[in-house]
């Protein structure tokens, strides 16, 4: 025996909840519309009051002004400690110099502190470049050189940079770099010269 029930009737779709979703069809952040947020802004629990009273109670500005005394000296002026300054008045009074004269125009300084127990010698500098010094690859080319189309200065003789030499002037551009030795090669040409004029 079969028994056959007529088909329920299907549920009306409205009673059916859509599912939640946070993206729509084109992948944008759904949002809620700004008419239904919109509320009354909160006010804010703290608000930062500006500095009352003294403005200037930060500045250390005194008014009484620092005199020199006669113990200044006696205070340090780098910043040291006490244990700095005596130790460098110690090694100041302990120090021991004295020059020696090795050979003519050769000398060696020395100084030994007894109170560190060390001590260092070492010679003069060396001499700075004469007044006369012409080597013309220490020194620019002139100006006029530089700039496109403008003519080069004369170039000086020989005889005149031996000149130029001989008075201590600086050389011009154009002078040979040789031209101390020109000059020495020229004065014991002129000696010799006239040694044999004397002679004769």
């Amino acid at each position: 025996m079969t028994v056959s029930l007529p088909p329920s009737p299907p549920a009306p779709a409205a009673s059916v909840p859509p599912s939640p979703s946070l993206y729509d069809a084109a992948g944008r952040v759904m949002l809620p519309s700004p008419s239904s947020t919109a509320s009354a802004p909160e006010a804010p629990g703290y608000v930062q009051r500006g500095p009352q009273g003294d403005t200037k109670v930060m500045q250390h500005n005194s008014p009484v002004t620092y005199q020199a005394t006669r113990f200044e000296k006696d205070w340090s002026q780098g910043g040291g400690s006490v244990v700095d300054d005596v130790l460098k008045k110690a090694a100041d009074k302990t120090t021991v110099k004295h020059t020696f004269h090795i050979a003519p125009g050769v000398r060696l300084h020395c100084a030994i502190t007894f109170a560190a127990l060390a001590g260092g010698c070492g010679g003069d500098p060396p001499p700075p470049p004469p007044s006369n010094d012409g080597d013309m690859r220490m020194n620019m080319a002139p100006a006029s050189q530089l700039a496109p189309g403008s003519p080069a200065p004369p170039t000086p003789s020989v005889e005149e940079c031996i000149a130029i030499y001989r008075a201590n002037k600086p050389l011009p551009h154009g002078c040979p770099v040789d031209t101390p030795t020109r000059s020495v090669d020229a004065e014991m040409q002129e000696r010799a010269h006239r040694n044999d004029q004397g002679g004769g």
